[in-house]
């Protein structure tokens, strides 16, 4: 799969992030190094108050290309450097004085790069990318530019979802240009082997989290798979929160400015607990990392797989791969809750070269479709509702393993994506989450780690309150 993170929604590439959807993370270790000083060193920094208040912010209406040579710096981390050519050829082809210099930087190590950069005020940054949940934590932190007068006109060009999660207190703060959702990956062989009806692919029949549990018993018991189930992002909020939320445990995330954890409800606990035993009852392997999963699936060893539609590509290169999709399950008793989110573009306060940099933002996210039309092998449908056109009519989506996807994907976006916790403290509770997830997987009581999470969130969002 070429390129996307969820993203991050959304890990890296090739073999993709999660949240991340797979990008090509880079070409090289040197190169990841390379950009990875670059940005975090920069040219110079900016701290005078001016620089909070980018100049020449206009409607998209009135933009206007610059008569000399303009060069705006993007840090990117949804898309390498290879999958962004295109899309940089096609610009500076339209936009001749604009020059982008893109900067592509590991997910894992983008938050801190930004903070670097970003808490100084650093002009030599311009645009980057904006992980959808932490939109309100850079709003808060000062990152963040009001978008609101120059992209005025967006609520029947961008899913609503997106929309939401770039909108702060009734702000436009951020542009969003990609999206994602989830499917239910299944070998056929292995279930055909021990007599398992393939799911349905209608969402109104999707199968409960019961059902796929005691199927991938089975799976394993008479189909010889080596694993019944196994999650894409094993330790990632991105994908195990809708279990949460289908036992109506909410995002985790409660109270005053969403500043309190909420993480021992009986919805987490219940949800937390069903995750826990697939473990412990040798259901999903223990010790495999996230960069590993689909491979796993692609080797025909997973009878259940749930993923994102950015590894059809991968699997639909496994010619001897016998697989099916169906709907994101839910718990008996729930309702329907599917993992969404992906980037949108964040404009600095301190740029000096804002219209620019805009005239950007517009092509990448907007322009008839916006990126979605250069890239070959897109990994998420575009925010732009324009450019899902082109996400659905991908040939991948023609391989019969892939029937129903399309309509799948469609239907999640409109009506079970659930975005995930609005909060200016969301990075330490991502990461808070992250460490419970492991541990529950490796044996430790749900209630016990969901409280020490909880512990370690009220901690460190002290300084927020």
């Amino acid at each position: 799969m070429k390129n996307a993170r969820t993203h991050h929604p959304a890990r890296p590439a090739a073999t993709a992030r999660p949240g991340r959807r797979p990008r090509r993370l880079v070409a090289t270790a040197a190169a990841a190094a390379t950009a990875l000083t670059l940005l975090i060193t920069g040219c110079g920094t900016d701290s005078s108050p001016d620089s909070a208040r980018p100049e020449g912010l206009v409607p998209e209406g009135q933009l206007k290309d610059p008569t000399s040579t303009v060069t705006i710096t993007y840090a990117g981390a949804a898309y390498s450097a290879d999958d962004m050519k295109p899309v940089l050829d096609a610009f500076h082809k339209a936009h001749p004085t604009i020059k982008v210099d893109y900067q592509s930087v590991p997910f894992d190590q983008f938050n801190s790069v930004l903070s670097t950069r970003l808490s100084r005020r650093d002009a030599t940054l311009d645009l980057f990318d904006v992980d959808m949940p932490r939109t309100d934590a850079y709003q808060a932190r000062g990152w963040l530019t009001d978008l609101s007068a120059a992209f005025p006109d967006l609520a029947t060009r961008v899913d609503p979802a997106s929309l939401d999660a770039a909108t702060n207190d009734g702000k436009l703060v951020a542009l969003p240009y990609q999206t994602s959702s989830q499917l239910l990956y299944y070998n056929k062989k292995l279930l055909k082997k021990a007599g398992v009806s393939f799911p349905s692919q209608k969402a109104e029949d999707r199968m409960t989290w019961e059902q796929v549990t005691a199927d991938a018993r089975t799976a394993q018991k008479d189909g010889g798979a080596k694993w019944g189930l196994l999650f894409d992002q094993v330790n990632r909020y991105y994908q195990l929160q809708p279990l949460a939320e289908s036992l109506g445990g909410g995002s985790g995330v409660t109270g005053k400015d969403s500043l309190t954890a909420d993480l021992t409800n009986d919805g987490w606990t219940k949800a937390m607990t069903w995750y826990g035993s697939l473990y412990q009852d040798k259901i999903s392997p223990r010790g495999v990392p996230v960069a590993q999963t689909p491979e796993t699936f692609a080797a025909g060893d997973v009878a259940f797989f749930p993923g994102g539609p950015w590894w059809a590509t991968r699997f639909t290169d496994e010619k001897d791969l016998d697989f099916g999709v169906a709907p994101y399950p839910y718990f008996e008793g729930g309702k329907p809750a599917t993992p969404t989110g992906g980037w949108s573009l964040g404009l600095n306060p301190a740029s000096k070269k804002a219209q620019a940099a805009q005239i950007f933002m517009k092509f990448m996210a907007l322009d008839k479709g916006g990126y979605a039309q250069y890239m070959s092998g897109l990994a998420v449908p575009p925010s732009n509702t324009a450019g899902t056109e082109t996400f659905y009519s991908q040939p991948v989506f023609k391989d019969p393993r892939m029937a129903g996807a399309v309509e799948l994907t469609a239907h999640e976006l409109a009506h079970t994506a659930v975005l995930r916790a609005r909060t200016p403290g969301y990075v330490e509770f991502e990461d808070a989450l992250g460490r419970a997830f492991e541990d529950i997987a490796n044996g430790t009581a749900p209630g016990t780690a969901l409280t020490s999470a909880t512990k370690a969130v009220d901690q460190a969002w002290a300084k927020y309150r």
